[in-house]
């Protein structure tokens, strides 16, 4: 029995997932800038954090410098018996103003904590475009490897229905096939059908995933979405990455620029003004009052002196002072609190990075290996003993374990270049937050 095409075809299988999938016929674009785009552009978050710095930023100029005047009018010491202004020496018509001084510094610090408070937002616009730009690349990931693992199954099926039909006519015409090599490629082929189902029901669930960060017009674009030539491009750029070692304080001032980093540093300027307006309410309060009393002349015309007052009056913590003393200590305990939950965000972002580089050597031998020897060596296996099987001096159930091995280890090659492609993503998350999306790890 001879197999010269099969022979042909076997020798031909893709062993990495560019070559699985490069079908493109023209020059397209990577389709991840678009999807970042399409998400960034539209992101509620983003619009949502843009509206709260507005409405900060008015509330700050919104600030009064200054507490309004108070105005008083009043009759003082109007007789009863008749009512008469000009009976009684002591009758008056009183006009007065007093003006409340603001505490201390409050004014500047009610807008200092305004200000800081808007200047939160633009970092946790970075920090969010971080997570998105980290959350759809991760997907686009999965989605580019279930692609590649959907192909590589396709082309084995291919190759599977060229020897089924094979196999099938040497049974047919008693050339040494048995009906047990026949059952047991109806059962390969089965299975791998049923694997390119799982996979294909992988695919569009990671799909509709990027639901979670497109509207809905954005969403029906998706239905079909599949990565091209560009985009295997990419990929395989990502993972061909080099991880350079890097001293832990280079570490330590890269995150002390990242947007969560910055975000808890914004929230702790926050509370450092909430602090000082606590301290504040220790200083006195003061307010001035001047008023003018006219009175009318006598009943004989005797002329009466009007009269001017002028006061100043002062706040007493009397009663407060503990309690103002209790507010200030709490204001300090929340911001050292702060100031430790940021130096604890570090730590566990230090700690991520560390197990990313610590994993990196590893998974890229493993790469290189099934790359280098493990899959050409499986490859020219399979080939050994489908040869050996066609000349009558080798057993078919060889063939087909040798076949479910190659097929094993090239979707494992597949898998490890997706952790590959989603540890230099990762990583990009946290030392170039800003440029992630396409750059790959510049360490």
């Amino acid at each position: 029995m001879k197999l010269p095409s099969l022979y042909v075809v076997s020798a031909g299988i893709l062993l990495s997932c560019w070559q699985c999938v490069a079908t493109a016929q023209q020059v397209q674009p990577p389709q991840l800038p678009q999807l970042l785009s399409q998400a960034l552009s539209e992101d509620y978050a983003l619009a949502q954090s843009h509206q709260s710095e507005h409405a900060l930023t008015n509330q700050g100029n919104a600030v009064q410098s200054m507490p309004d005047p108070r105005v008083s009018v009043g009759m003082l010491n109007v007789p009863t018996d008749g009512f008469a202004l000009n009976e009684q020496a002591m009758t008056q018509l009183k006009m007065g103003v007093s003006q409340m001084l603001p505490r201390g510094d409050s004014v500047a610090l009610q807008r200092d904590a305004l200000a800081a408070k808007a200047a939160e937002h633009p970092a946790r616009r970075d920090l969010r475009k971080a997570d998105v730009t980290r959350a759809i690349t991760l997907a686009w990931i999965d989605i580019i490897i279930l692609h590649n693992s959907k192909e590589l199954v396709r082309e084995q099926l291919q190759l599977l229905d060229q020897l089924t039909t094979a196999v099938e006519n040497n049974y047919a015409s008693s050339s040494g096939a048995s009906q047990y090599d026949v059952l047991s490629m109806e059962v390969l082929h089965t299975a791998l059908e049923d694997r390119l189902e799982s996979l294909t029901s992988s695919q569009q669930t990671a799909i509709a995933g990027l639901s979670n960060w497109l509207t809905p017009m954005q969403q029906a674009t998706l239905t079909n979405i599949t990565p091209n030539e560009a985009d295997q491009r990419w990929l395989t750029s990502l993972i061909g990455q080099s991880l350079l070692p890097v001293e832990t304080s280079a570490l330590l001032a890269r995150l002390q620029q990242h947007p969560l980093v910055i975000s808890r540093n914004t929230v702790i300027n926050v509370q450092k003004i909430k602090q000082q307006q606590v301290a504040t309410s220790f200083d006195p309060q003061w307010e001035f009052n001047a008023s003018y009393a006219y009175r009318q002349d006598a009943t004989n015309n005797t002329s009466r002196a009007d009269f001017v007052s002028v006061g100043m009056s002062v706040d007493v913590p009397l009663f407060s002072r503990k309690v103002k003393q209790a507010a200030l200590a709490a204001t300090v305990a929340e911001t050292e609190s702060l100031e430790t939950e940021k130096r604890l965000v570090i730590q566990q972002q230090l700690s991520e990075v560390n197990q990313l580089y610590a994993r990196y050597p590893a998974l890229h031998s493993r790469i290189n290996r099934y790359e280098q020897t493990l899959l050409p060596l499986r490859q020219q296996h399979y080939e050994a003993a489908l040869n050996a099987y066609t000349t009558a001096s080798g057993n078919f159930s060889d063939v087909m374990q040798s076949h479910l091995a190659l097929i094993d280890d090239q979707m494992k090659l597949l898998n490890l270049q997706g952790d590959m492609a989603a540890l230099m993503t990762r990583l990009d998350y946290f030392l170039n937050p800003t440029t992630s999306e396409l750059s790959g790890s510049s360490l």
